[in-house]
Order: C-alpha cells, then sequence, then structure tokens
C-alpha cells in the first residue's frame, strides 16, 4: 500500500473512533445531563427549543414568547379554526369581521352564541330581513324608528346586542375613536319583567366577554351601584327613574352611551317617563344613534319622537300594513263648507308649512288658480306636468318650492323625500290616497298630509275606507265622515 494511502487510512480511523467516543459518552450520562448538554449546544450556535426559557433575542409584540426566531414563516394564510371563550374575541383582526355583501363573521358568531341559547327560534337568526336593514341602518350613522306598533322581539333584542357588540370590536382595534368607560349600549324599558327579557338575551354573549347588568325598582340601590362600579358593564339594561337615580348618585357614567334603545315608548309616554327619557338623551354628551320602539299608531305620540330622532331617520317594521308604513305621519282631513273656504284653509296651511319642499298633487286643471296662490306666498312654484317649468316667485321664502303635480301622473317614487303633501283637489280613489300617504316621508318621522274636500263633494264611496285608516293610524276622523260610514255600514 502507498505510503499516501496509508496516511489518510489511519486519520479516517481516528475520525471514527471520536465519533464512536462521542456516541457511547452520550449514552452513559443521564437524560436530563444530555438535555443540559445539547442546551449548551444550541446557546453557543444561537438555537433554541420552543420552550427554552433563555434566549438570544428580545421579544416582540407579534412575537412574545421568541417562538418564530429562526423559523421562516412558509404558512402565512393557513386558516386556523378556534372557538373564542374569554373577551379577546372583541380584540379580532378587522380583515375577519369584514364580509363581502353582508354582516361580518363575529357578528355571525354573536348570533350564533344567541341561536345556541334560545332553542325555541322558527329561523335562523342570520336569515333575518330585518336584522339586515338594521345592521346596514347603524352603520348608516342614521336613527331608526320601529313603526311594528309592538314591543320587541327576541330577533329584534338578538340583532340590536350582536351588532353592538361587533362594533365594541371594531371601535377596540381604532386608536382614533377609542371606547369610553361609558356602557356602549344603553336599553331603556318600562319595567322590571322587560329588562329581564332583554338581560337574558345579553347573557348570552358573556362567554364572548360582553357584560350586562339591569337597573330597575325592587332591588338595593347600593348594591346596584356597588354592581356597576365593579363591573363596568358594555351593555346596560334599565327603567328611566332607576337610571337617573343612579346617574344623579355618580353611580354610572352614560355620556358616553353610543347606542340609545328606547322599547314601548307608548308605554313610557303614557306612565310618565318621557321627560326622564329626554333627561337621559340629553345627559349623553357623545355621538350617538337612537333606536325607538313605538308601539302605538297614537297621532298624540309623534310629538315625543319628533323630539328624540334626528332629522333623517330609517324606518323598519316587521309588518307591512298600511298603520305601520303610515307611522309618524300626521293626516288632517279639511272638510270645508264651500271652494272659497277650502281655499281659504289651503292658504293657511301652506303659511305653516316649514318644510323646504311642499309636493302639492291636484288636478291639472287647478293648477292656474294654485299657481297664483302659491306665487302670492313667496314660493317657487315647479309644474310637473307633461311639460315641467318653473315659475320663480314674486319674493323668495326662505327658498321653499312647492311643486304641483297632476294627480293623474304623479310618480309615488318621487316622494320618499317629501315631508308635507297637500291634496287641494281629494283623490279619486282609496288607493290613490294609500299610495300617497305610504310613499311618503320615508327617511322622516315629520310627515304631513293634508286633504281638502268640501261639503258637497260626495265622498260617500270612499268615506268608509278611508274613515278605517285614519282609526288604525291613531288619526282624527271628521265628525260628518264618521257619520257618513256609520250610515253606510247600518
Amino acid at each position: 500500500m502507498a505510503k499516501g494511502d496509508d496516511a489518510l487510512a489511519r486519520k479516517k480511523n481516528k475520525s471514527n473512533r471520536k465519533k464512536m467516543n462521542r456516541k457511547n459518552d452520550s449514552a452513559a450520562v443521564s437524560s436530563r445531563i444530555a438535555a443540559i448538554i445539547a442546551a449548551k449546544k444550541r446557546r453557543r450556535t444561537g438555537k433554541r427549543s420552543m420552550c427554552q426559557g433563555m434566549c438570544f433575542s428580545l421579544p416582540t409584540p407579534q412575537d412574545p414568547f421568541n417562538e418564530k426566531l429562526g423559523k421562516v414563516d412558509i404558512a402565512k394564510n393557513k386558516n386556523k379554526k378556534k372557538t373564542v371563550k374569554s373577551r379577546d374575541a372583541l380584540s379580532l383582526n378587522k380583515s375577519s369581521l369584514k364580509m363581502i355583501g353582508g354582516p361580518p363573521k363575529f357578528l355571525t358568531l354573536c348570533l350564533t352564541e344567541i341561536e345556541s341559547t334560545f332553542h325555541n327560534l322558527d329561523k335562523p337568526l342570520f336569515t333575518s330581513a330585518w336584522g339586515i336593514e338594521f345592521w346596514k341602518s347603524f352603520h348608516s350613522g342614521k336613527d331608526v324608528v320601529e313603526t311594528s306598533g309592538t314591543s320587541y322581539s327576541l330577533e329584534q333584542i338578538a340583532w340590536i346586542v350582536s351588532t353592538a357588540t361587533d362594533a365594541i370590536s371594531t371601535r377596540e382595534k381604532d386608536d382614533d375613536n377609542p371606547l369610553s368607560n361609558s356602557p356602549f349600549l344603553l336599553y331603556l324599558v318600562p319595567s322590571q319583567s322587560k329588562a329581564a327579557q332583554v338581560r337574558s338575551v345579553c347573557k348570552a354573549l358573556k362567554r364572548l366577554g360582553v357584560h350586562a347588568v339591569s337597573l330597575h325598582n325592587g332591588a338595593e340601590l347600593d348594591h346596584q351601584i356597588s354592581g356597576l362600579k365593579s363591573l363596568e358593564p358594555e351593555f346596560l339594561v334599565s327603567t328611566p327613574e332607576r337610571l337617573l337615580e343612579i346617574v344623579a348618585l355618580k353611580g354610572v357614567d352614560i355620556s358616553g352611551v353610543s347606542l340609545l334603545v328606547i322599547d314601548e315608548l307608548g308605554s313610557l309616554c303614557a306612565s310618565g317617563y318621557l321627560d326622564a327619557v329626554k333627561s337621559i338623551k340629553q345627559a349623553i354628551s357623545s355621538e350617538h344613534r337612537s333606536i325607538v320602539f313605538n308601539d302605538s299608531f297614537s297621532a298624540s305620540y309623534i310629538p315625543a319622537v319628533q323630539s328624540l330622532l334626528g332629522r333623517s331617520v330609517n324606518r323598519l317594521s316587521l309588518s307591512d300594513s298600511v298603520a305601520s308604513q303610515a307611522s309618524c305621519i300626521i293626516q288632517t282631513v279639511n272638510v270645508c263648507a264651500s271652494e272659497k273656504k277650502k281655499l281659504q284653509k289651503f292658504s293657511e296651511v301652506l303659511d305653516s308649512a316649514s318644510s323646504r319642499g311642499i309636493y302639492i298633487v291636484a288636478k291639472e286643471e287647478s293648477f292656474r288658480k294654485l299657481s297664483a296662490l302659491l306665487k302670492l306666498k313667496g314660493l317657487t312654484v315647479v309644474l310637473v306636468n307633461s311639460e315641467s317649468t318653473i315659475i320663480p316667485a314674486i319674493t323668495k321664502r326662505g327658498g321653499q318650492l312647492a311643486y304641483l303635480i297632476d294627480i293623474e301622473q304623479f310618480d309615488s317614487t318621487e316622494m320618499k323625500n317629501f315631508e308635507t303633501v297637500l291634496l287641494p283637489d281629494f283623490v279619486p280613489s282609496f288607493q290613490t290616497y294609500v299610495e300617497i300617504l305610504t310613499s311618503m316621508a320615508r327617511d322622516s318621522v315629520r310627515g304631513v298630509l293634508h286633504s281638502f274636500v268640501t261639503e258637497e263633494e260626495d265622498v260617500s264611496g270612499l268615506a268608509g275606507s278611508l274613515v278605517n285608516v285614519l282609526e288604525d293610524c291613531g288619526q282624527c276622523v271628521p265628525d260628518s265622515w264618521r257619520n257618513m260610514s256609520a250610515s253606510m255600514s247600518d
């Protein structure tokens, strides 16, 4: 064997013996000592195991335990499904809160939690058309008036509290608009039993970190105040009088409330709590949204609704009845002795009208007479017929416009933005009246519909149906029409 080959063989054998010695040394020690030796080797190379307590890099907010040290994040887009059982659920990533064409995933999670608590639901909460419209209204920034004429339903409460919870999770991620120390949702109810019903729905979200407290008579005041200070709830369900007592004692701060729900406004007004509700609303200094459940169609409660809601609102209802669609619209039927008296009454109504646009539906042969009167009143007249024309006012009255529309050609879809509608020539049919009534003032609770008719006009064919509509909507019915309707029914 050549000398060079012999030297290489000895070198190789020496290397093999060293490897064998190292293996024998590791096997000779205990597993604990072997782990210590391995840890020392990792520290010398700058590497560490997942649970190693000692490391050579500082933790970061994205990796507080340095578990990503020396690893390449290959699977960034893997979706990991896990059930959230703590308040950390309110801090979900914004990207997971958005769904194309529908509510976010966290809202769906809240609705699912409520469904799992209440097993007697007729249909899944997520299929609620009312709930989807409410969610859209909430994010549009408008107040909401619920015109079903009844109290809340489980479906409605579920969507309200779930939307509020979703809004809390979004606000916690927004550094520019942080949450205040006040409850996010304030739910006013007329009685203790109603408060318990609402809170039972809110309790279904407790495992997601949302806490609700109900305040009402029948419990010790000091106990409720101490509970508020220790828990700091996100949702507060209360009767108006007990809430004012606790606010006066500085037991809770409601100045930063973001969502105010007023349930059964008719019952609250009948019990004498309207002033208390107004005081509570005035105590909320932050920008907030209001929801009013108007459980009565009576026209006497319309001023109360107007005082609690903004100028522009969204209407929601579980019912499609005429009374529901005509809620918060004051209907007045002016029965006059003659045409001259009718024109005089029409002039008085024009003087009292304050809305920027007045929608006047009349017969085309009356346009000349009405245009002359409107110009004298200082209104700019817009004739809407076969050829639309504008007649400027002699003296402008605050920029008010009067739209004269032919009753045979009017388009109900164009009436949604008009709060004041006048009918100087009474409608030819009951269907026309209902179409006008249910098409006007869709974004307002300040609608006014004035109808004018003389005693000589034959409206016997319409009296019965119109009297029923006026009564269903809680409006005043002229005695002559009521008598006419009674005689026809006999």
